[in-house]
């Protein structure tokens, strides 16, 4: 008897989903109304207006650059410059104690033989492959130094890929006083090590022919 009361109370019960379809249309109703009038809000247009500015402002000033740097003309290639340390004692050729500046990616590396350099991720290459920097633009011995205008010519140095790896860990840690707001993250770059087998360089009739004497 009991459980019969109990289904029927149960079915005989009203629903009771009205009030909530109610809130839920006033809810929709106060969603529409502020998103079609944040717009005419003028303290709404004023934030959303500073920060587009600024964004103009960038893109005006990325385009000006890239426009100057269309503009600008390259510096035209010299020969390099041969510079004998001592005139009256001359040079020892061949000489195996030279060093040499070469430009990897946008830095400059000073490097001799049996040198561990860290340099820019480079891709498509496999650990233990020799590679050829022919951007070399100074090579030094104990008697002279070529400088190279822009690049020193007949040079190059050979290196071994060791690793491709990742930089240390490197915190990045932002702080907004009295606006409870603070935010830490780490970044590792990616990275490529290399390992200086030899600096080349030839020394030829015409390279002597040019020497200045820096004594």
């Amino acid at each position: 008897m009991i459980k019969q009361l109990f289904t029927r109370s149960l079915i005989t019960q009203p629903r009771l989903f009205i009030f909530s379809e109610y809130f839920k249309e006033r809810d929709k109703a106060e969603i529409f109304e502020y998103y079609n009038n944040k717009f005419t809000d003028k303290r709404y247009i004023m934030y959303t207006q500073k920060w587009r500015n600024d964004l103009e402002k960038k893109a005006k000033r990325r385009a000006r650059h890239q426009e100057l740097e269309r503009q600008r003309t390259p510096p035209v290639a010299q020969e390099c410059k041969f510079i004998v340390h001592d005139q009256l004692k001359g040079i020892e050729l061949p000489t195996s104690l030279k060093f040499a500046v070469c430009k990897i990616g946008s830095s400059q590396y000073k490097v001799v033989k049996d040198d561990q350099i860290i340099t820019e991720y480079m891709e498509e290459l496999d650990i233990n492959t020799t590679i050829e920097l022919d951007q070399v633009l100074m090579v030094g011995a104990k008697d002279y130094t070529v400088l190279g205008r822009p690049f020193v010519e007949n040079a190059k140095v050979l290196a071994t890929v060791e690793q491709q790896t990742l930089s240390e860990k490197e915190l990045i840690y932002k702080k907004k006083r009295r606006k409870r707001y603070q935010k830490s993250q780490g970044h590792r770059q990616k990275i490529t090590i290399l390992r200086i087998n030899e600096v080349v360089h030839d020394v030829n009739d015409q390279l002597l022919n040019r020497a200045v004497a820096l004594i």
